[in-house]
């Protein structure tokens, strides 16, 4: 296993988001029956970057030339192994106007990064939620953000309706401007889930 190290002009905000999706239908309504599918595990195999006596450590599949010029950098990690999503592990982003990220948008202002809710009808379903600031991500504070919704499916499909309920916790770890990126097999890490700080509930009663 070959190291390699890279150091950038600036740092970079590292941004951790631990990912929970629940898909099911009318048999699992009652939140007693799902309990267990939308717990959250107190740790998890991470495959993604992580933090480690202030370098971010990566594989360097997950490498690009935007990690240069970015102001941000997101891991993304899932709390079950059979959540399917077309998402990458790592993302970089640079915070100029509004930044979209799944249902939510990024917002630098001042020195402070907002976070909006970006609704989308095909992530979620209904009811329809008004787009709104949700927090400021601050430093060292996780937040956990909670929202559900149902799609109907047209009757031609002879497709049930589909529930889904979202679970993210977001938590600005640190900054840093050095970075290892090491050759495949990438071990990755044990990732601890914080227990949040703050929690934004955005679940309605569906019937």
């Amino acid at each position: 296993m070959k190291e390699e190290i890279i150091k950038t002009k600036k740092s970079k905000l590292l941004l951790q988001v631990y990912h929970n999706y629940v898909q099911y239908h009318k048999d699992l309504k009652s939140f007693s029956d799902r309990k267990e599918l939308t717990a959250w595990k107190s740790q998890l195999n991470s495959k993604s970057a992580y933090l480690k006596d202030g370098k971010l450590i990566l594989s360097k599949l997950d490498y690009n030339t935007d990690i240069l010029n970015c102001d941000l950098i997101i891991l993304n990690d899932f709390n079950s192994e059979s959540e399917i999503k077309a998402l990458k592990q790592v993302q970089y982003f640079t915070l100029v106007g509004k930044v979209k990220f799944e249902i939510f948008q990024l917002k630098k202002v001042d020195n402070q990064i907002e976070l909006h809710l970006l609704y989308d009808y095909y992530e979620i379903g209904e009811p329809k939620r008004e787009n709104f600031k949700l927090c400021n991500l601050e430093m060292n504070t996780s937040i956990e953000i909670k929202i559900n919704g149902k799609l109907d499916h047209s009757l031609s499909s002879g497709q049930e309706r589909t529930y889904k309920e979202h679970c993210y916790i977001f938590h600005l770890i640190g900054e840093t401007d050095e970075f290892e990126l090491v050759r495949e097999p990438f071990k990755g890490s044990i990732k601890q889930i914080p227990k949040p700080s703050k929690k934004v509930d955005l679940m309605r009663k569906l019937y």
